[in-house]
């Protein structure tokens, strides 16, 4: 079974991603995605 290259979890192939050439599991590629800024003006 592969691991994260980020955090070392155990992950089925299936739940394997790509982010910036390492394979990182699902969470590890959602807490890598920036929000974009938003701002409000009144």
């Amino acid at each position: 079974m592969p691991k994260c290259e980020k955090c070392g979890l155990d992950v089925s192939q299936d739940e394997l991603y790509e982010d910036n050439g390492l394979k990182v599991c699902e969470d590890c590629k959602i807490s890598g995605i920036k929000r974009p800024e938003t701002k409000i003006k009144f």
